[in-house]
């Protein structure tokens, strides 16, 4: 009785033992299956991550090149102007100089009486500062409006960057989320490969669920916010950029309707 006790007992230790492996082997099985999802779930992730940062660098770059671009041309405007301010007040200079010289030739002729084409010779060249100083008005005028036109470009410039740092705080807000959401559903996955009950299984399962719902709210989250970061349109109103005057662009003499030079 005590032998057959005793093989009985071994038996069973038998049992206990393979039944142990076994569930050690599954159990190695199923780690080195969690290591490997694990291992992919990271790559995927530096993967992302990369592409993202190489996104966010692109981005940059053009951001830069963009604002240099238009800095450039607020410098180029800014220079026409001033080269054509210079010029003209050295016209007038010119014109008050040969003016004041040509009255003196006049008073000596008034006492020479010498003839009176100097008299018109004097009124033409009265006539050119006229025109001169006009020009100069109206050169201040446009120095002005290029002035009003940077300080709405800059200000333009500030609220485009207001909108992209709004934009992007809302993707990596809604990249966050979405880890979580994905890092939920994982877990939620791992509690319903293990769970033993039904009830646990059905609540896993409710879960589960009500995670799709709100996967499905950022989902349209996105889609309706990826239409807020756009770049804001550029006011141009009625202020067109300063072209460089060419040499045919002159002020001329009648010829102009409501131009108060017009003879």
């Amino acid at each position: 009785m005590s032998r057959e006790n005793s093989a009985l007992i071994a038996l069973e230790e038998l049992k206990n033992l393979e039944a142990q492996r076994v569930q050690q082997v599954a159990d190695d099985v199923l780690q080195e299956e969690e290591s490997r999802q694990a291992a992919a779930a990271e790559e995927e992730r530096a993967r992302r991550e990369e592409e993202e940062r190489v996104q966010a660098a692109e981005q940059a770059q053009a951001q830069a090149e963009q604002e240099e671009t238009d800095r450039k041309e607020r410098e180029e405007r800014i220079r026409v102007a001033e080269a054509e301010a210079r010029s003209r007040t050295e016209q007038e200079a010119r014109l008050r100089e040969e003016q004041m010289r040509l009255d003196a030739q006049v008073k000596m002729a008034e006492r020479k009486k010498t003839p009176y084409w100097l008299y018109a010779t004097a009124g033409v060249l009265t006539l050119g500062l006229f025109v001169g100083g006009y020009a100069l008005w109206q050169n201040k005028i446009e120095n002005e409006r290029i002035a009003a036109q940077n300080v709405e470009q800059d200000e333009q410039l500030k609220i485009e960057k207001e909108a992209r740092a709004v934009a992007e705080a809302e993707t990596a807000a809604l990249k966050k989320e979405q880890e979580e959401l994905n890092k939920r559903a994982e877990e939620l996955e791992k509690k319903l490969e293990s769970a033993t009950t039904e009830a646990e299984r059905q609540a896993i399962l409710d879960e589960q669920k009500k995670l799709k719902q709100d996967q499905d709210s950022l989902d349209t989250k996105k889609k309706t916010g990826g239409k807020k970061g756009g770049k804001t349109k550029k006011k141009t109103g009625n202020n067109s950029p300063v072209t460089s005057r060419k040499d045919d662009d002159k002020i001329k003499l009648g010829g102009g309707n409501g131009d108060p030079l017009s003879l």
